[in-house]
C-alpha cells in the first residue's frame, strides 16, 4: 500500500479553497464595505488607460517593437482588481474540483490494492 500525503484532514476528504476565500473576502468587505467598489474603479481605470495608451502608441507607430507586453501588464492586474469577488472564487472553484477528483482517484487506487 502506498502512503500518500494528505493536503486536507482525513475526516473531510475534500478540498475547499473557495470556502476559505469566501470567508476571507467576507471579513475584508465587512471591515471595509467600500473596498470592492474602490478596487473595481481602480481596475477599470487601469484597463481603460492601458487600452488607450496601446491604441495611441499604435496610431503613432510607436511601441518600439514591444508588441502588446505593456498592454497585458496592465490588463491582468486590472482584471484582478475589477473582479475579486468573481475571479478568485471561479479559479479556486476549478482548483477545488480538480483537487477533489485527484483525492478521490488516489483513495480508490489505494483502497483497491
Amino acid at each position: 500500500m502506498i502512503a500518500l500525503p494528505m493536503a486536507v484532514p482525513a475526516a473531510a476528504d475534500k478540498v475547499n479553497l473557495k470556502g476559505g476565500w469566501d470567508a476571507f473576502w467576507g471579513a475584508i468587505t465587512t471591515g471595509f464595505p467600500g473596498i470592492t467598489t474602490l478596487m473595481t474603479i481602480v481596475g477599470v481605470c487601469l484597463v481603460v488607460f492601458a487600452v488607450i495608451k496601446w491604441a495611441w502608441d499604435r496610431r503613432r507607430g510607436g511601441g518600439m517593437g514591444q508588441g502588446s507586453q505593456p498592454l497585458w501588464g496592465a490588463l491582468i492586474p486590472g482584471a484582478i482588481l475589477a473582479a475579486p469577488a468573481l475571479l478568485f472564487p471561479l479559479l479556486l472553484g476549478i482548483l477545488d474540483f480538480v483537487a477533489n477528483i485527484a483525492i478521490k482517484l488516489a483513495q480508490t487506487a489505494t483502497s483497491g490494492s
